[in-house]
Formats: structure tokens, C-alpha cells, sequence
């Protein structure tokens, strides 16, 4: 049974006539006797009653005729929905937060300026953007530090570099360890945050302890707190930029080590993308490298 099957006998109802059905179908009108057979066939039921050589539906014909149009309807919607979505899809896309306010806008600027596509946007925690990737609800996404699920693909799209800075009156030497920093009032994001996973793993592998006096999932509450000299934050250098060329803040080098770490474009193992995300992709992955 097809939509063609259907499309046929609604096209001889309309009518009550197979010849007229096949000259709108522009079939020859024993195809569309044959249709016909084959359905009453296959569910074993009498579509038309033949009196007198005209048609005329049964009872289980006239209920059957509401529901193959009911049918006809909801795959004409299907294919409308179908052809418009492939003119212009729907681009959902995610970002850590960090990623989310520094280079999301100039991405997504880019996007519109080159395709035709309708974008959503999700910025959040890594870890929620990783789950979304899992469950379907993002094509893909940008974070930095590998994805934690093995179900991830990954490609790597940028390094960049977290530094150590503090109020310009704060006390605290230009130059330290490692070590020493750890001595400080330090101002830094929350547990299970990217940022903060890193670093931690950096001092766990020096076996030092760190307790921070200020924890915070905002970037920019932690940097008011660093100018106001509460402390020294470890943040990436981009967004700390303006305030140590303003004088605000002022950088602390940390002599014995570099806190380096990767982005990456993430999406699930078994997306199969269309042909006009595949290009986005493929668009989103070089432009964020320029």
C-alpha cells in the first residue's frame, strides 16, 4: 500500500468514474481499476458498489475515503515542512560560556552573513552542552577541554592561554611559582566548570591544595573582585585584555608553569548532518580558526 494507492482512490471519488480519475492522473484507466483492486484486495473489503456502470461508494468506502484523505493531508504537510526545512533549516548550535561571549557573535554574524538559515543558540555550562549533544537537541557545538563522553566527536579548533591577574594595589610580587600562588587569596569558577576542572588538575598534579576564597560562575563577578584587590583570578587572557591595558589589573606571571589549554567543535558520533549544515560545519570549523 502507497500514497500513490491513496492518491488514486480519492481521485475516483471525487469523480465516480475511473476514466475521469485516470485523465486527471494522466494514467491509463486500467491502472487505475488495477489500484483500485489491489486495495480491496489486500484488506479484503469493497470499496465501490457498480450499479448501472457508474461507482458508488460503500459504507466501509465513504469511512475509508475520510481517512485516506486525512492521510493525504498530513504527508502533503510532511513534504511542505520537508522542502521548506531543507530551503532553510533550523541551525541549533551551543557554547561553553567563555566561547558563548567572545567569539559566538562574531561566529554566528558570520553564519547569517553566508547561508540562509535560522539559528538557536544555546550558551551554558559545558557539561549541558555536552548533554544536549548526546540527546539530540544541538547539531553541534563549541567548548573548550575534550568532551568528557566517549559518544562526543571532537576536532580541535584553538588554543588559548589562561593567566593569572590581580587588583594594581593587591600585594602580591610580579613573578611567583606555582606553589606560591596557591598562598594567595584566590578568586576562581566554580567546581566542575571547564576553567576550574583544568586548573584543579594542574594543582593535583603539583599534590597542592587550593581553597579559594571566592568561587563564581560569572567571569566578570570574579574580575570586579580581582580589581577591587579581594585576590588574584586565573582567567583566559582575552577577557582580562582590557583591564591590564587600562591598569585595572595587572598580570602575575607564574614562573614554573603555563596555563595552556584547547577549544574544540564537538557534535555526536552518529549525527548525520544535511547537506547545508555539513557545510556550515565545515564553515564554523575554519572560520573560528581565522
Amino acid at each position: 500500500m502507497t500514497i500513490r494507492h491513496l492518491k488514486v482512490f480519492i481521485t475516483v471519488c471525487k469523480h465516480g468514474s475511473m476514466t475521469k480519475a485516470a485523465e486527471e492522473l494522466f494514467i491509463a484507466q486500467p491502472a487505475v481499476s488495477n489500484t483500485i483492486s489491489e486495495i480491496e484486495k489486500n484488506y479484503n473489503v469493497v470499496l465501490f458498489d457498480r450499479i448501472n456502470k457508474r461507482l458508488h461508494l460503500t459504507e466501509e468506502g465513504k469511512n475509508l475515503y475520510i481517512k485516506a484523505q486525512e492521510v493525504i493531508s498530513s504527508f502533503e504537510e510532511f513534504e511542505e515542512q520537508a522542502q521548506n526545512s531543507s530551503l532553510k533549516p533550523i541551525l541549533k548550535i551551543g557554547s561553553s560560556l567563555t566561547i558563548g561571549k567572545q567569539q559566538m557573535p562574531r561566529l554566528i554574524r558570520s553564519i547569517k552573513e553566508n547561508f540562509n538559515v535560522d539559528i538557536q543558540i544555546s550558551v551554558n555550562q559545558t557539561s549541558i552542552i555536552e548533554d544536549k549533544i548526546l540527546n539530540g537537541l544541538l547539531d553541534f557545538g563549541f567548548i573548550q577541554g575534550r568532551p568528557s563522553n566517549q559518544s562526543i566527536a571532537s576536532r580541535l579548533i584553538d588554543t588559548n592561554t589562561l593567566i593569572a591577574a590581580c587588583g594594581r594595589n593587591y600585594e602580591m610580587p610580579e613573578t611567583v611559582t606555582l606553589k606560591e600562588l596557591c598562598q594567595y587569596d584566590l578568586l576562581l569558577r566554580e567546581d566542575e566548570s571547564v576553567s576550574r576542572e583544568f586548573l584543579d588538575h594542574i594543582f593535583a598534579l603539583e599534590n597542592l591544595s587550593v581553597t579559594p576564597v571566592m568561587e563564581s560562575i560569572s567571569n566578570q563577578a570574579l574580575i570586579s573582585a580581582a580589581v577591587q584587590n579581594l585576590g588574584v583570578t586565573v582567567l583566559p587572557e582575552a577577557l582580562l585584555r582590557r583591564r591590564l591595558e587600562n591598569g585595572t589589573l595587572r598580570k602575575i606571571t607564574v614562573s614554573d608553569y603555563e596555563f595552556t589549554r584547547n577549544s574544540y567543535i564537538i557534535y555526536h558520533k552518529n549525527k548525520t548532518f544535511g547537506s547545508v549544515k555539513k557545510e556550515i560545519f565545515d564553515f564554523c570549523y575554519k572560520t573560528y580558526r581565522k
